[in-house]
């Protein structure tokens, strides 16, 4: 157990304190009460400006992402390939589309980006951003065509015979004249033409080098126009045939190798005889023998029906009477016509000739087949002269 401690004596208060020490302790606990009650009203009136703010700048980034009012007059502009975000944005603004390029280019940012078409564009004035992004994503204004005029080539034409399809076409500012003053101008060059100084004077320098095709026009095209559309698209389909490799591949240049392609397109009535007519040609230059095509005769006379007269006259382009080639092509070549001409059939033949009313040909090694393959011809009156 425990032993109480003996009673303490009392000390008296020192008398020199007053007791006014104790109401000062209490005065402070007072002010520190009314400090607390303003620190709380500064925190109170901080929120409340903070709120304010916060709505304010809400309602400030709305009207501008989706300003008030409807929209307004149509806003034509341009977008080019390659424009940023920040350069349209800036368009959009100056011309009155969107209020305020900064609010655009954080709204692109939050939604990942914008794709859009390079063209012309219709926006409205005061429109929202949703909207402008409707109006990219739909893509440029598509604007109506001018009408074009068709002219068609079909294979097998010579320079005049285009020119006279030139005539023929309604629309056009310029006629079949203009085309070949055009053409013969000097000023154009293809890449598998004759060498310069070539030919004579008198023959027709562009003959089988137009690539026959059919070709959009607009009613203030030039003759330049056509005749840049016709040299180019024969030098693009010389090149992706390879045309530029006839040496080695048919021991011919290119300019004498459309010479050959325009004698199959003439003599040619089905496909499958292109490559076996080519090889016949080759056959008889390798062999030196007039190619006999009275084909190239009727290119020099323009007469479809010979007299045996023009059968014997000679010419640059009587291949009955000279060997080898005639020295331009006879017609403009298609693409089939070339390739065969790039690619000849494996055989001996020598001849050939009519014997189908389907154009077919058959061929022949010997003058005895050739001669009883023609006397079908002549029975089917398939047009076999003499």
């Amino acid at each position: 157990m425990t032993t109480p401690l003996p009673p303490q004596p009392v000390v008296p208060r020192p008398s020199g304190k007053p007791e006014k020490e104790h109401w000062d302790y209490e005065e402070v606990y007072v002010r520190g009460d009314k400090g607390s009650f303003l620190a709380l009203g500064v925190i109170a009136g901080v929120v409340v400006l903070f709120i304010m703010f916060f709505f304010g700048v809400r309602s400030w980034i709305e009207t501008r992402i989706d300003p008030p009012g409807e929209p307004g007059d149509v806003v034509e502009l341009t977008l080019e390939r390659g424009d940023s975000s920040g350069s349209i944005a800036n368009l959009l603004e100056d011309n009155g589309v969107i209020p305020s390029a900064t609010v655009y280019g954080w709204y692109i940012r939050l939604k990942g980006g914008v794709e859009f078409q390079a063209g012309d564009f219709e926006f409205r004035e005061n429109m929202s951003i949703s909207e402008v992004l409707g109006v990219l994503e739909e893509g440029p204004v598509r604007v109506a065509l001018a009408p074009t005029l068709s002219v068609t080539l079909p294979e097998g034409l010579t320079i005049e015979q285009i020119a006279e399809r030139i005539d023929d076409v309604e629309g056009l500012t310029f006629d079949g004249n203009d085309f070949l003053r055009q053409l013969r101008n000097g000023r154009y060059r293809s890449d598998y033409g004759p060498p310069l100084g070539a030919l004579e004077p008198d023959m027709e320098e562009w003959e089988g080098l137009l690539f026959p095709d059919t070709y959009s026009l607009l009613a203030e095209s030039t003759p330049d126009d056509l005749i840049t559309l016709l040299i180019d698209n024969m030098n693009a389909v010389g090149d992706r045939l390879g045309l530029y490799r006839s040496q080695d591949r048919v021991g011919l240049t290119p300019y004498e190798t459309l010479i050959v392609a325009s004698l199959i397109e003439e003599e040619a009535k089905v496909e499958e005889d292109r490559a076996k007519i080519a090889r016949v040609i080759y056959n008889r230059l390798e062999a030196g023998w007039p190619l006999g095509i009275d084909a190239t005769i009727v290119y020099f006379t323009g007469d479809n029906v010979l007299l045996q007269s023009e059968l014997e006259t000679d010419s640059p382009y009587n291949t009955r009477l000279r060997q080898g080639l005639p020295p331009t092509p006879i017609a403009s070549p298609g693409e089939k016509s070339i390739e065969a001409a790039l690619n000849p059939a494996d055989g001996e033949w020598m001849y050939y000739v009519l014997t189908s009313t389907d154009g077919t040909h058959s061929f022949s090694e010997t003058a005895e087949q050739f001669e009883a393959d023609k006397q079908i011809c002549i029975e089917l009156d398939l047009g076999c002269g003499p």
